[in-house]
């Protein structure tokens, strides 16, 4: 995973001149949207194996949070109703049956999404942030 130095002390030089509350309304805004953009990566990329539909459908983003630490984060997977994650995994990874390897169709499919859309949200970021510096 690749990092960025200096965001905190962007981020407060940020919250000095705009105020906390209007850097935390577009962080927060910029978070949402680049979840959003992950989420139809993310679909798009289980839309492989798409049987029932389900897998597809249950791909969500949650809320913006770590608010405390500094680090702001969103997660995104599948809600827990019916236990996709464990599918999706095998899926993702292969598996083994009757003593042969099966490499599923999709297999690898989430992780592409996954570095696409790490280039996708560094520029969503940055234009959302860039929002501060009008």
């Amino acid at each position: 995973m690749s990092s960025v130095t200096g965001t905190e002390e962007i981020l407060r030089n940020l919250e000095a001149k705009l105020g906390p509350a209007r850097t935390n309304r577009v962080v927060n805004k910029a978070l949402r949207d680049t979840a959003d953009e992950i989420v139809l990566f993310s679909k798009e990329a289980v839309a492989y194996y798409r049987d029932s539909g389900a897998t597809y459908d249950e791909v969500v983003k949650g809320n913006v949070k770590g608010a405390s630490s500094g680090i702001k984060s969103i997660d995104v997977g599948w809600k827990g109703d019916m236990s996709r994650w464990r599918l999706v995994h095998l899926n993702e990874f292969g598996y083994t049956r009757f003593g042969k390897y099966v490499r599923p169709q999709g297999m690898g499919a989430v992780q592409k999404a996954a570095d696409k859309a790490k280039s996708a949200a560094w520029k969503n970021m940055r234009d959302g942030l860039g929002e501060l510096a009008k």
